[in-house]
């Protein structure tokens, strides 16, 4: 009976000792990592306040209304110039923190301010009111550019990066995973006010945002639409509105839209010459093209230029020549546009040998003008251009023309030109 007993003792120890490591088996200690997103917090970002003075640094557009001048800044905001009997003189600085683009309508200002549009009533720059703010106006791309987007979560704002946070505990079996609920609780809403360093490039307007932006003849300002479409913005009444058109609209628009190529990044847009110029690069930086896009009643015209070795920094037509010229940012390029009967629209490049380091380019009447560390006048000829006259004194990053008046602006200022005889340029006092 004894020995019964033992045996049974034994069998059931062993039972025992088999259950504690079956349920022990499946149970391990682990440690796990789960990313969560950062927002921008754009209370500060989105700030846009008048200053009364602040050093130009990189200006890239002028604009103009009845009583002012308005110089943009690249990410620093909108310098305000007034007109005076006298000429010009400086007025305030509307500091818009991450401004690439704007338009003026009348004494609406309309603004890019990172992914954003900001309408700004003008009319007293001393004293802006702003009008409306539609967010992520810039960041709404569609199908296959979603490329182009910063990344975006509805209700929460941009995404500029995320935090790691890890979480040590116990599964099983029948728990495999840890539970992050508490932690969901506590990162899931982080933000910060601060962009990442190199969130722009040494160039911005090769970054994103892509904020294309020009107004066309009235108050209708054009924009990127959702996919290869505009998104013409128009303030009237109180009231944004926004509307898309494409070619397949109804009626169709005027414009064709901007043709979102897969492997293409828009620079900026310039309204010029009568055209909408699309600058973009492709290829990270090793080519770039040009869509001039022209006005047309019936069906709008596109022609697009395609350059392998760099992206235009500028272009201007000659429609007496028939001829873009381009600037490569070491040359002077021309794009001869002519009409065969049987394969249709041929396009002849050509680099000029003219050696420049010029951002700018623009008609002056039937001269070709240059604009950068200095003003070059030149003459155009049927395959050149040749030199007439050089302005060592005039330089400037950006310019407006206005009849026979050339505003041109740089780091020390604002300044006005008398360009009525190209070759005797004179400084408006």
């Amino acid at each position: 009976m004894r020995q019964l007993f033992y045996l049974f003792l034994i069998l059931f120890l062993a039972g025992c000792e088999d259950y504690v490591e079956d349920t022990h088996r499946y149970a391990k200690r682990i440690t796990q990592s789960k990313e969560y997103p950062v927002y921008l917090d754009m209370s500060e970002i989105g700030n846009i306040r008048v200053i009364a003075e602040h050093p130009i640094e990189n200006p890239f557009k002028i604009l103009s209304n009845d009583n002012h001048y308005f110089v943009g800044d690249m990410l620093k905001g909108v310098h305000v110039y007034e007109k005076t009997a006298a000429g010009v003189s400086y007025l305030c600085f509307i500091e818009c923190r991450y401004i690439k683009e704007f338009e003026l309508h009348e004494s609406q200002l309309f603004c890019n301010n990172l992914a954003d549009m900001v309408v700004i009533d003008v009319d007293n720059p001393k004293e802006i009111n702003i009008l409306h703010r539609q967010k992520n106006h810039f960041n709404r791309f569609s199908s296959y550019a979603e490329h182009w987007n910063i990344p975006y979560a509805e209700g929460k704002g941009l995404i500029i990066g995320s935090e790691t946070h890890e979480l040590t505990g116990m599964i099983s079996e029948k728990q495999p995973n840890l539970d992050f609920s508490e932690y969901d609780e506590l990162y899931g809403h982080l933000t910060t006010k601060e962009l990442p360093g190199n969130w722009f490039s040494n160039h911005p307007v090769y970054s994103q945002p892509y904020v294309g932006m020009v107004k066309i003849r009235t108050d209708e300002i054009y924009t990127f639409g959702r996919y290869n479409s505009w998104a013409i913005c128009t303030y009237r009444g109180g009231s944004f509105n926004v509307k898309e058109e494409d070619l397949w609209a109804s009626p169709r628009g005027k414009y064709a839209p901007p043709y979102y190529y897969s492997n293409a990044y828009p620079v900026r847009m310039a309204f010029k010459d009568e055209m909408i110029y699309i600058f973009g690069t492709l290829n990270n930086q090793s080519a770039g093209y040009c869509d001039c896009i022209v006005y047309d009643e019936q069906y709008p015209v596109t022609y697009a230029l395609y350059f392998p070795t760099f992206t235009p920094l500028d272009i201007c037509y000659m429609p007496q020549r028939n001829t873009f010229f381009v600037l490569s940012g070491t040359s002077v390029w021309a794009v001869l546009i002519s009409v065969d009967p049987v394969s249709g629209i041929q396009r002849t490049y050509k680099d000029l040998g003219i050696s420049t380091d010029a951002l700018k380019i623009f008609g002056a009447g039937d001269k070709l003008v240059t604009l950068g560390n200095e003003l070059s006048v030149y003459s155009v000829s049927e395959d050149q251009i040749s030199l007439v006259k050089k302005y060592p004194g005039i330089s400037g990053k950006c310019y407006n023309k206005h009849g026979e008046v050339l505003t041109i602006a740089n780091t020390q200022g604002l300044f006005l030109y008398d360009v009525s005889d190209p070759e005797n340029i004179q400084l408006i006092p």
